[in-house]
């Protein structure tokens, strides 16, 4: 039997760090979208009780994590439409999209595979919301942390851009980091009481480019290219990540051409199953 999973992609325009002792209530506060990109899984039964994983997965670290929570006797292929590092929350939909399919391979309960991802997800300091948000899908609004925390679901119908423009970016440097979280923090705050007040997509954006602007996590050659971006349409910075995405139309795209880039959809369906086949 084999067992085959999806979990979108997710980009978090703004944030707030909440890490506690306790991994499930541990997370962040802010909002975000899914994106119809992300990672496909397939799981099966294999002799013995190694858990192998499989595929573009960089070190795999956060995946194998998640797995032995959960799971041995099995091999996880993966493969993965955007790479690691650039904030679309590839460790989390690797490993939700994993543990899904191993959990119905193994007819675990769903909420023990999504439990064992988000603790993986922070044990490793590789991200805090994403897995809760690839399991939802849509624009989503995190108004409490945590794997039981509070989340604004919005399904939106838009075509979205993505494009990558530097180095990759380290997510657990900038987490633990006590200085930067302060800063992250306060701006992160502002900018989901904001949001509540007018949660549609256009706003989102807005506070989005603000955060990236005030929080210190945007460089020199990110202003300049969000600068021109902006006076096409609405674009920010993918958090945390040298890469930016944008409400697409035919004068983005022809703008971000010249980088890597893809065009894609909001997801507003979530993680999921998509195929069992048996021998």
């Amino acid at each position: 039997m084999r067992v085959i999973a999806f979990a979108p992609a997710h980009i978090t325009g703004f944030f707030e760090i909440f890490l506690k002792e306790n991994c499930e209530e541990s997370g962040s506060r802010g909002a975000g979208l899914c994106i119809s990109l992300g990672s496909y899984a397939t799981a099966e039964k294999i002799y013995g009780k190694k858990t192998i994983v499989e595929g573009n997965v960089g070190n795999g670290e956060v995946t194998s994590i998640a797995l032995k929570k959960i799971a041995s006797g099995i091999r996880v292929k993966i493969k993965n439409q955007l790479p690691f590092s650039q904030g679309f929350g590839i460790s989390a939909s690797s490993t939700l999209s994993s543990c899904l399919a191993a959990s119905h391979l193994l007819k675990i309960e769903k909420s023990e595979a999504i439990k064992a991802a988000h603790a993986a997800e922070v044990e490793s300091g590789t991200g805090l919301g994403d897995v809760v948000t690839s399991l939802l899908g849509g624009m989503e609004i995190r108004l409490k942390e945590g794997l039981h925390g509070e989340i604004k679901k919005i399904d939106l119908h838009k075509k979205i851009i993505v494009a990558i423009i530097g180095e990759k970016i380290h997510t657990k440097s900038i987490l633990r980091d006590e200085n930067r979280r302060d800063a992250i923090n306060d701006i992160g705050r502002e900018c989901l009481k904001n949001i509540t007040i007018k949660p549609d997509i256009n706003n989102f954006f807005d506070l989005s480019l603000y955060f990236a602007e005030n929080s210190g996590l945007m460089n020199e050659k990110m202003k300049r290219i969000l600068k021109h971006a902006n006076k096409i349409g609405k674009a920010s910075m993918c958090m945390i990540g040298n890469s930016v995405f944008a409400i697409y139309n035919k004068k983005m795209e022809k703008f971000f051409s010249k980088y890597e880039y893809y065009v894609c959809k909001v997801d507003n369906y979530g993680a999921r199953i998509l195929a069992t086949f048996f021998p």
